[in-house]
């Protein structure tokens, strides 16, 4: 009896584990096939925080720390955004797969803003693809009576240094200046000559320059480029500051 139950049960078990393996291999395929999930995985993974920057102010007091953080984490930007698959850039236009056009909105720029009246410093965190200008932080904190130490500001993580007055050659020599310097572990100088900006890509290693200390290498190359703005993130093309 007991020989016949075993021949009788091992083809049905056979049967089962072989339909779960083939609905296993569907669903893989499923998700391998499925364009959407791929990019509502790199959507999310846009809205993770990006690099903090800590730097010193002036005029941060206990009374007006609170007020202050409350209108960092306020600020928002202009994004476009795709409706079906949460798709998000900088720059209007169609969303590939769905087909559909991007929706402008606007979306909170920091994931965190932390003031501290005892050191004097604050601490900022942009989400990860959003625009972050530092004169549009200078001018919100501005509205605060809150003064950045300019000098001391770190340009960490990867950013793009906006200079004016400048030429191609100017491009070049002060990629070659930023890079000889060692500030960053990246230097990267283009020039457009339609709005006459020097754009240069730099990327910081774990110990970033200050914004002084990067000001003055530029300025000893005797260029008359000069720093207009720094941008960490997307950006629209052609830039504006």
């Amino acid at each position: 009896m007991n020989t016949m139950h075993t021949r009788t049960t091992l083809p049905a078990l056979l049967a089962f584990l072989l339909a779960g393996s083939l609905i296993t291999a569907q669903t893989e395929v499923k998700k391998e096939q499925d364009p959407h999930g791929q990019i509502k995985d790199a959507a999310a993974c846009k809205v993770e925080p990006g690099v903090p920057l800590q730097f010193s102010v002036s005029g941060l007091t206990k009374d007006n720390a609170d007020k202050v953080g409350l209108s960092l984490t306020s600020m928002e930007t202009q994004v476009y955004v795709c409706e079906g698959c949460k798709h998000e850039q900088a720059t209007a236009g169609r969303c590939s797969p769905c087909n559909l056009d991007l929706k402008a909105t606007k979306e909170p720029l920091f994931s965190e803003a932390v003031p501290s009246f005892e050191s004097g410093t604050i601490r900022v965190t942009p989400m990860a693809g959003r625009t972050l200008r530092y004169s549009g932080l200078e001018g919100a904190l501005l509205k605060n009576s809150i003064q950045i130490d300019s000098d001391k500001f770190p340009l960490a993580g990867k950013a793009r240094l906006v200079l004016l007055g400048g030429t191609l050659e100017n491009a070049k020599l002060i990629e070659k200046g930023l890079a000889d310097a060692k500030l960053f572990d990246s230097v990267k100088a283009d020039f457009d000559a339609a709005s006459g900006e020097i754009r240069v890509t730099v990327k910081a290693g774990t110990t970033p320059p200050m914004r002084a200390k990067v000001l003055s290498t530029i300025d000893a190359l005797g260029t008359k480029a000069k720093l207009s703005d720094v941008i960490w993130g997307l950006s629209p093309t052609p830039l504006k500051v």
